[in-house]
């Protein structure tokens, strides 16, 4: 499932580049559907491809919760940060971000980016839990 994918994914991304990433999840959190779990899992590597190619980052967290009905898919890093802004007014190279925001709007769901608390970034997708919106 998606869990174990994203598990995975972390572990790559440590093992692989120059990095420590790891993925924090409560037991209890399940995804709708197939089709929930390959968007919010393509979301992730997105971030962290952004975070490795533009951020700086050697610390980046990936994060499933569950609240009030909502799946909360959360990558941040501790890297150098960006305003979005920035990257909208720059055109096609915001594509990562585009494809972020299609991704999402396909599960009914929406990708928030903010500097995250520690400094770098923080992606945030948010969808309920049921896939569609109300």
């Amino acid at each position: 499932g998606l869990r174990a994918a994203l598990h995975e994914l972390a572990a790559a991304t440590d093992m692989q580049q120059n990095v420590r990433c790891w993925f924090e999840c409560p037991e209890s959190v399940t995804v709708a559907n197939n089709a929930m779990a390959t968007h919010l899992y393509r979301i992730a590597q997105e971030a962290i491809s952004n975070a490795l190619r533009h951020g700086q980052a050697d610390q980046i967290r990936i994060a499933l919760s569950e609240k009030d009905g909502y799946l909360v898919l959360d990558v941040s890093d501790n890297g150098i940060g960006f305003d979005p802004d920035d990257v909208r007014r720059a055109g096609p190279s915001g594509m990562g971000l585009r494809t972020m925001n299609y991704r999402a709007s396909m599960i009914g769901g929406v990708v928030h980016i903010a500097r995250a608390q520690q400094g770098g970034t923080l992606v945030r997708c948010t969808v309920l839990r049921g896939g569609t919106r109300e």
